[in-house]
């Protein structure tokens, strides 16, 4: 049986190469009580072997599983440490604005500082008057 349908620009699937499959030959039914038991041990020693391929496939899973989730928790906690405010990461911006604060007051005033008469204005004072 194809998987394909026939489209209406192609008359038959038969013209396309149908799919290479390996070929199986009908097998006479057991005639002796020995065959039937050998084919009841090849059958049973299959289906221990596609259990035993479920289950190995189930603990990789499995593993595979608990490794994200542990990849996951970790990401988590990493999250949590980047945003705390009392992380040293905060800590060292907050200097390093500071620094920069300073640095950039001595480059713009320098050693001018002395004649100024009023400190600059830490923010601009508020007009109350409406207009």
């Amino acid at each position: 049986m194809n998987n394909t349908q026939a489209t209406s620009d192609r008359p038959s699937n038969r013209s396309r190469h149908p799919r290479s499959r390996t070929a199986t030959r009908p097998v006479a039914l057991p005639a002796t009580r020995h065959e039937t038991l050998e084919l009841r041990d090849l059958l049973e020693a299959n289906l221990q072997a596609l259990h035993a391929l479920h289950e190995e496939h189930r603990r990789m899973l499995d593993a595979s599983m608990q490794a994200l989730d542990g990849m996951c928790t970790g990401l988590r906690g990493e999250l949590r440490a980047i945003s705390n405010p009392r992380a040293p990461w905060v800590r060292a911006m907050s200097e390093t604005r500071a620094l920069l604060f300073v640095a950039l007051r001595e480059l713009i005033v320098g050693a001018h500082e002395a004649e100024l008469s009023m400190h600059l204005p830490q923010h601009e004072p508020e007009d109350h008057r409406t207009r």
